[in-house]
């Protein structure tokens, strides 16, 4: 047990030797450190969105669970927000600093999943998101050529997206936008353009919602933006062999179809951002229009 103190916040951590990920020799320490050390690229991504963590006390295999709501045990410096569900109130964890970073990773919670909305405009997203993931016959070749279209379809509309990659299997692209939009609206651009990809490229993609109808193709999922729904954080450690990294991704990279899932680990995403800097920071910064693709702009509430 250590005592920290980090910006006058006091913080307990425990068992820094215990090893999280065996094969690769990581200690509940060194993902700890990474953290600390990801922080200034990390943290503007996370301020002012509720987190559900994924935490997983005895490292990367072993069991994991759930959290949304803060536990009665934090430390009282630590930002909550409330947020009624069908039953409760739930006291959704803020990370706003290090210190809160560094008490969320010491409670096991390598996996940060935050909202795609602040708290301060909840209802209205600042992204439209597209989750692309393999399935039984879907190739990183077929992701990445579903990606270019995605990307294609957002230039036609006037568009940019950024691609992340997932750190587990799949890829990401998150589309920046004015946070003045409906959860419903931004589905509605979101459905759009998933059926335009579907129709472009039929042999490798569906719409299906049923599982058992997809015939192993890569899932269009437009219903992943809605509020309360989340995709793992840019910059986080995943629950896989090799501690990888949730990754953003030119373009290029994924155009040339080389940059693998597998590719960005704890062991050299340091050395990535040093050298490119924060290739996600454009999501934070860029606020795009969508009054020209929806059929009721005046209807935006």
């Amino acid at each position: 047990m250590t005592q920290l103190s980090i910006a006058g916040k006091e913080i307990t951590v425990t068992n820094l030797e215990k090893v999280w990920w065996p094969d690769e020799g990581i200690t509940k320490g060194e993902v700890i450190n990474y953290y600390v050390e990801i922080a200034p690229w990390l943290l503007p991504h996370l301020a002012g969105r509720p987190l559900v963590l994924t935490r997983y006390p005895n490292g990367w295999a072993g069991k994991s669970f759930y959290q949304k709501h803060t536990p009665g045990h934090a430390p009282a410096w630590l930002k909550t927000f409330p947020l009624a569900s069908d039953k409760r109130i739930i006291n959704y964890c803020l990370v706003d600093d290090v210190a809160a970073l560094v008490w969320v990773v010491n409670s096991g919670a390598f996996e940060i999943h935050p909202f795609l909305s602040r708290i301060g405009t909840l209802e209205q997203p600042d992204f439209i998101v597209f989750d692309l993931d393999p399935m039984e016959k879907v190739t990183w070749e077929h992701i990445c050529e579903t990606a270019m279209a995605v990307a294609q379809g957002l230039e036609l509309w006037g568009l940019k997206g950024f691609p992340k990659l997932s750190g587990s299997t799949g890829l990401q692209i998150f589309v920046p936008i004015r946070p003045r939009y409906t959860y419903s609206q931004i589905r509605e651009v979101a459905y759009s353009l998933c059926q335009a990809v579907n129709a472009a490229l039929p042999q490798i993609t569906t719409m299906e919602r049923s599982i058992a109808k997809r015939e192993g193709k890569l899932y269009l999922d437009y219903l992943q933006n809605a509020l309360g729904k989340t995709l793992a954080t840019v910059y986080g450690l995943r629950p896989r062999p090799g501690a990888t990294i949730s990754t953003p991704l030119t373009w290029e990279e994924v155009a040339s179809m080389r940059a693998r899932p597998q590719d960005f680990t704890l062991f050299n995403i340091q050395k990535r951002v040093s050298e490119k800097g924060d290739l996600f920071r454009p999501v934070l910064q860029l606020k795009q229009d969508l009054d020209h693709l929806l059929l009721s702009p005046d209807s935006r509430k």
